[in-house]
């Protein structure tokens, strides 16, 4: 079970996973002078009930002014964001109505993400990071490489994943490299388009 580190900052930005975790750190200090937020990994998805209501009952709780919780949509957006505002609802934390949008109470104000972005009906933090560096001639390298894979019967049941680590692999800077790694040594375009409502809220915490 995933525990909330200790709190050190007002703004809290909660990550599902480490990858999310380093990539949020990343994205962050790049949208911001001011590095007056912390990220924390809340874990899976079933654990981000049960991290709120840590999170929440902390003595250092009562300092914080901002929330903000980051996951995939996976298969389903919808269903991604059902599950946050319950996870909020039984926390007892201020629910926003859909992603990227604020809401508050007299205390804290909250609000959630769901990658790769509210124009999408699925998907993951992966999709969001090759949508920044779709202009790359090596995504055609990539799409050719799986699609040879999948001829030879090679089963391939996490395809976002495959292609990501397919394009860091034909980069000499970023080969091997986990997603939050590959996000610190500026992988992904983060001034792309595609990032620009995950910008705003992290500005606007």
């Amino acid at each position: 079970m995933s525990k909330p580190e200790p709190i050190t900052q007002k703004k809290l930005l909660l990550a599902e996973g480490r990858d999310a975790e380093l990539f949020l750190v990343w994205a962050g200090r790049y949208f911001c002078s001011e590095r007056d937020f912390q990220v924390m990994d809340f874990g899976g998805i079933k654990e981000l009930t049960n991290f709120l209501k840590l999170l929440t009952n902390d003595e250092s709780y009562d300092n914080v002014e901002t929330i903000v919780v980051a996951r995939d949509a996976e298969t389903d957006a919808k269903a991604a964001t059902s599950s946050i505002q319950h996870s909020m609802t039984q926390a007892n934390m201020p629910v926003p109505q859909k992603p990227f949008e604020y809401t508050q109470n007299s205390s804290v104000k909250t609000a959630f993400m769901i990658f790769p972005g509210p124009e999408h009906r699925e998907g993951r933090l992966e999709d969001l990071c090759l949508l920044t560096v779709e202009d790359d001639p090596l995504l055609e390298c990539v799409d050719d490489y799986l699609e040879c894979a999948k001829a030879k019967n090679e089963p391939l049941p996490r395809i976002h994943k495959s292609k990501l680590h397919c394009f860091l692999a034909g980069k000499k800077d970023y080969a091997g490299l986990p997603i939050g790694l590959a996000s610190r040594e500026h992988a992904w375009d983060f001034d792309h388009p595609t990032l620009k409502p995950f910008k705003r809220i992290i500005q606007e915490m």
